[in-house]
């Protein structure tokens, strides 16, 4: 890759990033989860078309931990809906598997994660319909498979669940324009924060701006 496309890159990555770690903003907007899936895929097809240029290899990818960090943050979102979900309808056995925090799942061994994150996303899977007066969508469930099969590629495990993406294929110059396309979307939805929640705007602002190395 060139020096710009690893800047335009790295600011993609952490618009991604910003949005993770303030979920709980926006989650209730399923579009921005359905936007958010496309540049995930986007990304991961630039990481893989740039694996092969040894170069940029330094730039590109995101360490097991911190996308580890990333899933349990998300999964700690899901969890609250369907632990309100299990308490508001008497489910017993369904409460007790949906109170987990980011720390919980951050704190176990990569196996023990996978199996746990599994479970959680495929009782999710089972009751998104249910659910979906309390915030919850399939794309939320989708965009955290996604991170998921990405986490699973890094630890060179066969993938629990297979994710189409039709980015995956394009070469870099197709995918920089999908992320810019899907940003610029994205930026569109989001300005609907800018007075709701001023500083939440501000930070992502911050994040789409591109740094120059």
């Amino acid at each position: 890759m060139t020096r710009e496309q690893i800047n335009r890159l790295e600011m993609a990555q952490a618009t991604n990033a910003y949005l993770d770690t303030h979920a709980a903003v926006w989650n209730a907007v399923p579009i921005i989860s359905n936007y958010k899936t496309t540049l995930i895929q986007a990304i991961q097809g630039i990481q893989e078309a740039s694996l092969k240029q040894e170069s940029s290899q330094v730039f590109i990818s995101a360490s097991l931990r911190e996308l580890k960090q990333q899933i349990a943050q998300k999964m700690d979102i899901l969890d609250d809906i369907l632990e309100a979900y299990a308490s508001d309808t008497d489910n017993a056995e369904l409460l007790s598997q949906s109170t987990n925090s980011a720390s919980d799942y951050f704190r176990l061994a990569n196996e023990d994660f996978e199996i746990k994150t599994k479970n959680v996303i495929d009782l999710l899977d089972g009751h998104v319909a249910d659910m979906a007066d309390y915030g919850m969508s399939a794309e939320q469930i989708e965009e955290v498979k996604t991170s998921f099969a990405i986490f699973q590629d890094k630890r060179g495990v066969p993938r629990s669940y297979q994710i189409q993406s039709r980015v995956a294929t394009q070469d870099l110059a197709a995918l920089f324009d999908e992320v810019n396309k899907t940003l610029t979307r994205l930026d569109n939805v989001l300005k609907r924060f800018k007075r709701s929640d001023p500083a939440f705007y501000v930070g992502y602002d911050a994040a789409r701006h591109v740094v120059k190395n």
